[in-house]
C-alpha cells in the first residue's frame, strides 16, 4: 500500500473544510451536535449528551472567536483552522503526516488498530531519544510532560505522578536546549543550569491533585521522588542532587 492510500485510510478522502474561510463548524447554541437535543445550558467543557450519550466538545471557533459545541470528528478541523490563522499550517500538516505514518507502522506491528494514545506515545518516545541525542533538554522535559499528560488522561495516576515528579526534578536543574557537544559552548551554555530553574505552577497543580486523589502522605511522595530522581541524576549527570531538589520541591507542594 502506498503512502497516499495509507493517509486516506487514516484521515479519510474528503478534503478538509478548514481551508475554506466560509466554513463555520459547530453550534453556538446549547444543542447536541450529534442528535440535536437541547441542553440545559451551554457547557463550559467536555460533556456527555444526556440524550444520546455521545461526548460533546467545547472549542473556540477561529473565524469569529465564538464558543462552539462540536463532535469529536470535528476537533481536527478546528485545530487546522487555528493553525492556518496562526501561520503554523505547514507544521500542522507535517505533524498530521507523522501521525499517519506512525499509526500505519503500529497497525502492522500490533496486527490491529492502535489507539490514539498508543500512536502519540510512540511518537513522543522517538522525540525523547532525538532530543537527548541533540542535547535539547528543555524539549526533552516538555516531551516527558506530554507523556505524563497521556498517563493522567488514561487514569494511570501513579505513573502520571512519577512522570510529573521527574519533570519537576528536571526543572530544578534548569534544562537548556544547548544543542552542542562543543566543550567551549558547553561551558558558556551548559545543558543544565540551576540558576535558570523554574517550577511550573501547572505541573505542581497536577501533582497536588493526584496526591489528593490517591491520599498520599508527604513521606510517600518523597520516597517516589527520590527513587525517580536518583535514576535521572545518575543517567543525566545532573548538577542538583535528589535530596536538595526535594527540599526545593516539597516547599512548593506541601508548604503553600
Amino acid at each position: 500500500m502506498g503512502w497516499i492510500s495509507t493517509l486516506k485510510n487514516v484521515f479519510g478522502t474528503k478534503p478538509s473544510s478548514a481551508n475554506s474561510p466560509r466554513a463555520e463548524i459547530g453550534s453556538i447554541e446549547p444543542f447536541c451536535p450529534y442528535c440535536g437535543a437541547g441542553l440545559d445550558k451551554m457547557p463550559g467543557r467536555k460533556k456527555k449528551c444526556p440524550s444520546c450519550g455521545e461526548f460533546i466538545y467545547v472549542r473556540t471557533r477561529p473565524s469569529d472567536k465564538q464558543k462552539i459545541l462540536i463532535r469529536e470528528d470535528q476537533i481536527e478541523a478546528i485545530e487546522e483552522q487555528w493553525a492556518i490563522l496562526n501561520g503554523t499550517h505547514e507544521q500542522f500538516i507535517e505533524s498530521r503526516e507523522e501521525y499517519a505514518k506512525e499509526k500505519y507502522a503500529l497497525r502492522n506491528k500490533f496486527g490491529g488498530e492502535p489507539s490514539e494514545n498508543d500512536v502519540k506515545w510512540s511518537i513522543l518516545n522517538k522525540e525523547l531519544l532525538k532530543y537527548a541525542q541533540d542535547f535539547k533538554w528543555g524539549l526533552y522535559r516538555n516531551t516527558r510532560l506530554s507523556m505524563g499528560d497521556i498517563l493522567n488522561k488514561e487514569s494511570k495516576k501513579l505513573e502520571a505522578l512519577d512522570t510529573y515528579l521527574e519533570v519537576c526534578y528536571l526543572d530544578v536543574n534548569g534544562p537548556n536546549n544547548c544543542g552542542s557537544l562543543d566543550p567551549k559552548l558547553l561551558l558558556k551554555y551548559p545543558p543544565f543550569n540551576p540558576k535558570m530553574a523554574f517550577l511550573a505552577p501547572a505541573v505542581i497543580s497536577y501533582i497536588n491533585k493526584i496526591i489528593d486523589q490517591q491520599k498520599l502522605t508527604e513521606k510517600q511522595v518523597e520516597q517516589r521522588f527520590i527513587r525517580i530522581a536518583e535514576q535521572t541524576f545518575e543517567s543525566l549527570d545532573l548538577p542538583v542532587n535528589p535530596e536538595d531538589a526535594w527540599n526545593t520541591l516539597k516547599k512548593e507542594i506541601f508548604d503553600t
